[in-house]
């Protein structure tokens, strides 16, 4: 090792203690911890009881919109598309239809700066849709659109 004896004894005991002390971190770990009793048949319940809540609030449905698209060539391109709002919680769709012209009017400045080939792709819708919901949610001050739907989405 390093050609010294006492400093090669020193260092292979200093190893010793380390691999002493990781090996009991790993046997208190896996043996003297117990993980708190879970209740899964209450866990359970209350998450069939969240999912048939989101089922109750029906989405808010936006007229067909038709937006142009930012576009180099010479021809025109254009979005044809119907949205779908899911909101967070009950009361929250009457916020959504009192916002309806606000949220037109998101979907024409954000899907207007974005080029037809990054909207037709799929990360693009994911990105027009989280671009809405975040502008609308910051403007509103809080947390009111879960997720958008597009019910109709054509790219001409």
């Amino acid at each position: 090792m390093t050609g010294n004896p006492t400093l090669d004894k020193i260092i292979l005991g200093i190893n010793a203690v380390i691999v002493t002390a990781a090996a009991g971190l790993v046997y208190y770990s896996n043996n003297m911890i117990i993980p708190p009793p879970t209740d899964t048949d209450q866990q359970f319940k209350q998450m069939v009881q969240g999912g048939l809540s989101d089922l109750k609030r029906p989405p808010v449905v936006f007229k067909e919109a038709v937006v142009n698209l930012y576009s180099k060539q010479r021809r025109l391109r254009f979005l044809d598309l119907v949205m779908n709002i899911e909101v967070y919680e009950d009361g929250q769709e009457e916020t959504i239809k009192l916002y309806k012209p606000f949220i037109n009017d998101r979907l024409i400045d954000i899907a207007g700066n974005m080029s037809p080939e990054e909207v037709n792709s799929v990360t693009g819708k994911l990105l027009l849709e989280s671009r809405i919901k975040n502008h609308v949610n910051k403007y509103l001050g809080k947390k009111v659109i879960k997720k958008i739907y597009f019910s109709k989405f054509i790219v001409q």
